[in-house]
């Protein structure tokens, strides 16, 4: 009898912990397929920092949420690098991250100095001692993708779209 009852805990438990971690309710979506992103087209969003997301998104390739609706976005402190605006999306490793920064009308010194280091060798630090990360600016230098270099996700895809914006 104990036996039994032992196996139906145990049977019991699987199931629940099938439910957690199994299943694609709690994974984020892989990035949508190419025949669904090559029907989203960058006129039909507006050319602007929350255009932008929205067509990122929409594409697939960064995301806002997990199967739980937790946030996977963050507001950064994209004014110590002189940006009028930023969001950092991280992945499901909630290492990897993709930040957006808004340079619209940003024309301080420390902005003109991001986006210089920017077009001299593709990279930047945030901070004095920070990490130094890989950014792309947009074709009207107006925005900035900067992501964590040191992870397998591929930023090919996002960084061609800037052509768009």
């Amino acid at each position: 009898m104990k036996k039994l009852l032992a196996i139906l805990i145990a049977a019991a438990m699987m199931f629940a912990l099938t439910g957690c971690f199994g299943g694609s309710s709690n994974a984020i979506k892989d990035a949508t397929s190419d025949e669904e992103a090559e029907a989203v087209k960058a006129a039909d969003f507006e050319k602007d920092f929350d255009g932008l997301q929205d067509y990122l998104l929409t594409k697939g390739y960064i995301f806002s949420r997990d199967g739980n609706g937790d946030s996977l976005t963050t507001d950064i402190y994209y004014d110590i690098i002189g940006a009028d605006n930023g969001i950092r999306y991280y992945f499901t490793d909630k290492k990897t991250f993709v930040e957006i920064y808004d340079y619209s009308t940003a024309k301080n010194d420390t902005a003109k100095s991001i986006l210089e280091d920017i077009k001299e060798d593709g990279k930047f630090k945030a901070i004095s001692g920070g990490d130094e990360l890989t950014a792309v600016i947009s074709k009207s230098g107006k925005y900035v993708i900067a992501y964590n270099a040191n992870n397998k996700y591929s930023y090919e895809k996002i960084t061609d779209e800037l052509e768009n914006w």
